[in-house]
């Protein structure tokens, strides 16, 4: 303790304490850094204690997601639903198409991210959440669609289809084909649903997730049909930074998520 004080003496070129008859006293500089000090070492304990747990009926959150316009139909309604009471909690979607997961993830901009995993990368941890499993759809009346559908008929009917060219999505080439039938694209999109929505008031056909299809408002209008052959056996991940592992606050929200998805494939008998 001696060796320490003579050492802070020297660096801060003040006595610190003086010797008085019964003791010693702070020297004025000393007593200007009290308050400092001790906020300091609060701040250091803080750090080293063990983090709170999140409340979400007290603290306040803003969280940054990126998520897969999949999600935005099958879960986020019924997350946000669920948090809703909790006035401190909020989210902020990211627009997916055009931010790549692993930079949203590595600079912060993204809590978590809800879609397909960058193969081998040692900085991102993921879960899974739900196969992609893709089906082919159909509007209920297609003139020649009824109940099935064949190779052929996927090769010669006009389809609706995700641009996976490089650079026109992100995250596209993290997308995995089994098989790549022959199709002719008549309209190439960049989000999900619209496959969704323009096949329902259209001839023409496409490939869309089957949990996605069942929560969408435009159920009652579409066939929902196994493909001849399987394009894809991939799976939905739920993503984020190791550095998030201990936070409780992700933890508490990934926690919503995989009870919200449960609960939304029981609701739809998937």
């Amino acid at each position: 303790m001696s060796n320490l004080l003579s050492r802070l003496r020297s660096v801060l070129n003040d006595p610190l304490f003086l010797r008085q008859p019964r003791g010693v006293l702070p020297s004025a500089r000393a007593e200007e850094l009290i308050g400092r000090v001790r906020r300091a070492l609060h701040e250091i304990e803080c750090i080293i204690q063990p983090a709170a747990t999140f409340d979400p009926a007290r603290d306040v959150r803003e969280f940054r997601l990126h998520m897969l316009d999949v999600f935005e139909t099958t879960l986020f309604p019924s997350l946000v639903a669920k948090v809703q009471a909790h006035r401190g909690v909020s989210f902020k979607l990211l627009l997916t198409s055009k931010v790549p997961i692993v930079a949203a993830l590595e600079s912060g901009d993204a809590d978590l991210a809800l879609g397909l995993p960058p193969t081998n990368h040692p900085d991102l941890r993921w879960e899974e959440l739900i196969p992609i499993d893709l089906q082919v759809i159909a509007r209920r009346d297609h003139p020649t669609i009824k109940g099935s559908v064949t190779k052929e008929q996927l090769e010669q009917i006009g389809q609706v289809s995700m641009d996976m060219a490089p650079g026109a999505l992100a995250n596209g080439k993290f997308f995995r084909l089994v098989n790549r039938p022959e199709r002719h694209d008549v309209v190439k999109v960049n989000r999900a649903s619209s496959v969704i929505e323009i096949v329902a008031s259209s001839d023409l056909v496409g490939y869309a997730n089957r949990l996605h299809v069942e929560a969408s408002p435009l159920r009652d209008r579409l066939q929902v049909l196994p493909p001849p052959a399987p394009v894809n056996v991939q799976n939905f991940e739920m993503i984020w930074h190791h550095r998030n592992d201990a936070d409780t606050g992700l933890l508490w929200l990934k926690d919503m998520i995989r009870k919200t998805l449960a609960e939304k494939k029981a609701e739809l008998g998937l």
